[in-house]
């Protein structure tokens, strides 16, 4: 790895620990380029904004979810799958989770990169978890699986919010939270 792009690796891992603990609109170039122990400028050389810094961040998240979104619109993935998948991301961006929480404007910034609004692809989920002709109870029981997911998945790691990125969801966690999330499917 070169020495520029271990940098902008470490930038982006103090961004992280920073956004988190302070929030995106909480912290400053000059925190960032403090806690790097270089100077802002320098900081500029690698990212031109704080929003470049954030958009960094959000790159792996959002391809991820980009494929999630691609199965949707490619065929109808199983509610097992897509659960599944949303476990994962839930699981690996669980920092964002913690910005989108705190900061308002991390959510603007990854609704602008997203190629439909959040509400649109909210419900084409909640349509493949509900299936085909879904009745109220079954549009209910959707959006308690979905529910599950996420929540489930952030509890199961709250208490390392804060740790090194090293802290992986537990193979058995993952099975438990995905078995109550099609469990909240059955009528």
């Amino acid at each position: 790895m070169s020495s520029a792009s271990s940098t902008k690796q470490r930038i982006l891992e103090i961004a992280r620990e920073l956004f988190a603990r302070q929030g995106y609109t909480g912290t400053s170039i000059a925190d960032i380029a403090r806690e790097l122990g270089t100077t802002t400028a320098a900081l500029y050389y690698h990212f031109p904004s704080k929003a470049d810094i954030l958009r960094g961040l959000l790159a792996e998240p959002l391809v991820a979810y980009n494929r999630i979104l691609g199965s949707l619109r490619s065929r109808h993935p199983s509610a097992t799958e897509l659960l599944g998948a949303f476990i994962d991301l839930t699981a690996d961006s669980r920092e964002l989770a913690v910005m989108i929480e705190r900061d308002p404007a991390v959510l603007k910034l990854i609704t602008d990169q997203l190629p439909d609004s959040s509400e649109s692809i909210n419900q084409q989920v909640i349509e493949v978890l509900a299936g085909p002709e879904a009745d109220r109870a079954a549009i209910i029981r959707a959006h308690a699986a979905f529910a599950v997911v996420k929540t489930a998945t952030l509890a199961v790691l709250s208490p390392h919010q804060e740790s090194a990125d090293d802290v992986k969801l537990d193979p058995a966690d993952r099975a438990e939270i995905l078995a109550a999330a099609l469990r909240a499917l059955r009528p």
